[in-house]
Order: structure tokens, then sequence, then C-alpha cells
């Protein structure tokens, strides 16, 4: 079957349960295989809903609307009701907007460090998920009159729009086979919804007798009718069909060619219209170096092409045994998991013939850390399989020590120009100071 249904457990609400089934339904039928993983826990947030295909990943929070939705990127979501009432969605927490951005962090991170498990060895060194796509739908769809204004992090799209939009769109960087698909939510500790899953194999089957149904019983002669003068000899029925099927046939002949020679008309007469400008959806992260809060960014068109200023934080803390260090989430908020350890890539600027990386980390722990900003602890690569070794004598400082409760800053340069054919840059941490991470950068605008 196309689709997959897997969950962590099963979703509470009615509404959730019918929006999925729902999504599933209207994917059925592709050809691709499509996972939809709901209601699972990843760094410390249980996650609506993620749909994975061969070229795309789709973070989701769902919301159910009865009305008009207002909000922003920063303030308080509200469903206006027909009779003009309003009442704020999520009280008490996040906005949707933020909630899928930090769901959007535990997610990423988490498939980034545990790649090699389930990639290849040359996509697990090439790849990145940095590029998934967030998105916030409404369901069953977004009332007209509804005013949303959001930044390009996040997409919004009613639950009725949904299926054509993850049809047409993808993850840029992403490319998976059904078995690496289907190790995901193994990884995750999801299990296969088999009620939605027998609902699916079911769901809209063709057409065919079943003669295991008993006849209807047959009604009551009707009345005979009065004699009527004799009818002319009838054409045979499969001549009368054979004639209106040609009939029919010559005039949707005739129609297509009018409407084609029309269409063509139109488009040798039509004047050019140039492309809209498009925003980089890969720079994803939190706009500031701080360890908490999603802020606003400032538009890529406002930044010099050449420099990529999208402040990619990763936060993380020791698991319970201090053992390993585990991804969370980088908010503001309370009620969020806080890290121990936030390390953010604020710029790359490649505009002249080096690669020159700025860094912050903040140390939220009672004990220095270190952060060798060198080629032992930095890679950076392209898609094309370029490396860009860091030149350790140019670093400022080479090793980064941050006191606890503080932040610091450090400059990582590449000595030699980006490949004119890169589309993006992977950076990936290997070591210190809390092992493997990874950033992706988006070169000039580019997917």
């Amino acid at each position: 079957m196309a689709v997959q249904v897997w969950i962590g457990e099963k979703p509470d609400h009615p509404n959730e349960r019918r929006a999925i089934v729902t999504l599933a339904n209207g994917l059925e039928r592709m050809e691709s295989l499509y996972l939809l993983l709901s209601n699972f826990n990843v760094g410390g947030r249980t996650i609506d809903l993620v749909v994975i295909k061969p070229d795309g990943i789709f973070i989701i929070e769902l919301k159910h609307c009865d009305g008009k939705i207002f909000g922003d990127v920063n303030g308080p979501w509200y469903v206006e009701s027909a009779g003009g009432s309003r009442k704020r969605l999520n009280p008490g927490r996040k906005n949707p907007y933020n909630q899928v951005i930090s769901y959007y962090y535990s997610l990423t991170n988490f498939l980034n460090e545990h790649r090699a498990e389930f990639l290849s060895q040359h996509k697990a060194t090439t790849m990145s998920f940095r590029s998934c796509r967030r998105l916030v739908v409404i369901a069953p769809r977004i009332e007209a009159g509804s005013e949303l204004d959001l930044d390009w992090k996040v997409q919004v799209k009613g639950l009725d729009e949904l299926p054509a939009f993850l049809v047409t769109e993808r993850s840029p960087e992403i490319r998976m086979t059904e078995d690496e698909m289907l190790a995901i939510p193994a990884m995750l500790g999801c299990s296969r919804w088999n009620d939605v899953n027998q609902l699916l194999v079911g769901v809209a089957p063709q057409w065919t007798p079943e003669p295991d149904v008993p006849p209807v019983p047959a009604a009551e002669p009707p009345a005979p009718a009065p004699p009527s003068a004799p009818a002319p000899a009838s054409t045979p029925y499969w001549q009368r069909v054979s004639h209106a099927v040609t009939r029919f046939s010559g005039v949707v002949a005739l129609v297509v060619s009018l409407v084609a020679l029309m269409l063509m008309g139109v488009l040798l007469t039509r004047p050019t219209i140039p492309a809209p400008p498009t925003a980089n959806p890969l720079a994803v992260s939190p706009s500031g170096p701080a360890a908490g809060g999603v802020f606003p960014v400032a538009p890529q068109a406002a930044v010099q092409s050449c420099i990529w200023s999208g402040y990619q934080a990763v936060g993380k803390r020791r698991s319970a045994d201090g053992q390993a260090w585990q991804s969370v989430g980088v908010s503001g908020l309370p009620s969020d998991i806080p890290p121990e350890v936030v390390v953010t890539l604020e710029t790359v600027d490649t505009c002249t013939n080096r690669i020159e990386l700025r860094w912050s980390v903040r140390n939220n722990t009672q004990q220095s850390i270190s952060f060798p900003l060198t080629n032992a602890n930095i890679t950076i690569l392209d898609p094309m399989g370029n490396a860009y070794l860091v030149a350790d004598q140019l670093s400022e400082p080479p090793l980064l020590r941050i006191r606890p409760n503080s932040t610091a800053q450090g400059v990582v340069i590449a000595d030699r120009p980006v490949s004119q054919n890169a589309l993006s840059l992977l950076v990936r941490l290997k070591d210190q100071p809390f092992g493997e991470a990874s950033w992706l950068v988006a070169l000039d605008g580019n997917e």
C-alpha cells in the first residue's frame, strides 16, 4: 500500500484521528510510499504528525479550528466563531508556529545524530535532515477571512489542500529508499496503527459483482398498458451505442481542438512575467545566539547574498546517568526542557576566497567547557563531496573556552573559496563540546 500510519500512542482527540484518516485517504492512491507518524515523542516533545516520503519530510502541527483564525509569529493565536466571538488557541502554551519550530529541532537533531544507523555510509556523510519542511495544518480548512502573518520558516495549509502539497513539494538534500524510510518509525519507537491501515486497504475499492448478495425480491408486475400504435422497428441496442459513442467522440475531438488553439494563442500573445523571488527555506534556526527563545529573523533578501545569517542553534543536556548528551529544543518557555549547552552557527561568509563561520556558545552549566575551532573538531562539506578544511592557525581563538553561565564567540576559517556549483554546505561538529551535531547552510538563495 502507498500509505502506512505509525503511532507512538493513539491520538486522544477525535478531531486528530479524523484528520489523520482523511490525510491517509488522500494519499492512499499514490505510487510512492508515504509514512504518517503520529503522536510520538522525541527530544522531550510529543509531535502531532510527521509525513515521510522518499524525497521529503514534513513536520506538522495539527489544529482543528471551527472559524476564522488569526495569528503571527510571536503572539497568541485566536479563533473567531461565526458570531464574532474570539477564543485563544493553545491557552497557556506556545502558539502553533513556535510549537512546530520546537518539533523541528527535536526531530532533525535526532535524525542527524542517528543517520549512520539507517543510511548508507555515503548518505550518512553527505545528507542532512535540516531541510525538513515545517507546517501548521488547519482542519478541516482555512476559513475565508483568516489572517496569519508568518515568515518563510513555517507554512500554513488547510487539511483539504495538504495532500496536493505533500505530493508536489520536497525537502532539498533528502533522498531515501523505502527501507531507509521504514527504519525511522522503528527508531522513534512507533508501531503500526493497524486499525487505520486495515481501513485504508478497503477505502474506495474498485467495483466488482458480489454474487453472495441475496437477490432483491421482484416487485408486483405493473398493469398492462393500453394498446398503442405499433412502433417502427428499432435499431439493435449495440448499434445505437456505437453510433452514440461515435457522435460523442467527434464532438469531444472538436471541442478539444478548439480549446488547444485558444490556449496556443494565449501562450503566444501573453507578456513575459518575471518569477517573484522566493525565500530561502533552509536557514531555519532562531535569530540570535542566546540559549532560549524562538525569535524573528530578518528576511534573507536584506542580507548580502554571499552571507548566510541563519543563527541555527543546537541545544543539548546530559542524560540522567551523565554518560551521554541528549538533544533538546531551544526555547525560552519555562515548560521546555532547558539545554545545558547551546551552540549556534550565526553566520557563514563566502564573499571572499575563503569561508568564514561565526559561532557563539552558551554554557548554562556550573563548569567551564571548551569548543575547539579546529579541523579535528569541525568539518565542512558540499553536496558534491568537496571538503573545506579548517585552517587552525586562522581560527579566533583556536580553543574557545566558555565559563559557567556565560556566552562566548569565535570565528572559524576555511582558507579556500566555495565551489561555484555548491548549493549548500554541511557543517558538522565531531565531538566537543557535546558530541556530534550538524548545520545545513543554503548558498545564494538556493533551495
